[in-house]
């Protein structure tokens, strides 16, 4: 089962996206500030990273740069998931290369949802069965 860690500080963001993605069959595993997200991030090695840029403790610029140091984090993917606007912001998360960037705003679950399956190996994994 592929893992995904969900970055943002809104408890409606994550409801929202995060259904959709456990019901999908990935692992959704949750930090509500940037500081967890770098621990939480070295001790899971997730396969993906939904990173919200504006958060309390230290924010997703910082979280994404941390990210693309570490030689044992090269295979995580990372896709931005804020509203942030400002536009120093962006263009120093740009500069990180995340895999994609989404605002919020004018994003779907079910958009995220289909380029999460592209980037993590084609269609979306089968839901785990219940005997």
């Amino acid at each position: 089962m592929k893992t995904i860690l969900f970055v943002d500080d809104d408890p409606i963001i994550i409801q929202v996206y995060r259904g959709p993605l456990k019901n999908a069959g990935y692992q959704v595993e949750v930090a509500e500030d940037g500081l967890a997200a770098m621990k939480i991030v070295l001790q899971l090695r997730p396969d993906l990273v939904l990173l919200d840029v504006m958060m309390p403790k230290v924010d997703g610029g910082y979280v994404l740069k941390f990210i693309r140091s570490r030689p044992e984090l090269k295979a995580t993917k990372v896709i931005v998931l804020s509203n942030a606007t400002n536009a120093d912001v962006a263009k120093d998360v740009l500069a990180q290369n995340p895999e994609r960037v989404f605002l919020k705003s004018q994003s779907t679950p079910k958009e995220l949802l289909k380029v999460v399956n592209g980037l993590l190996g084609g269609d979306s994994p089968a839901p785990e069965q219940t005997s």
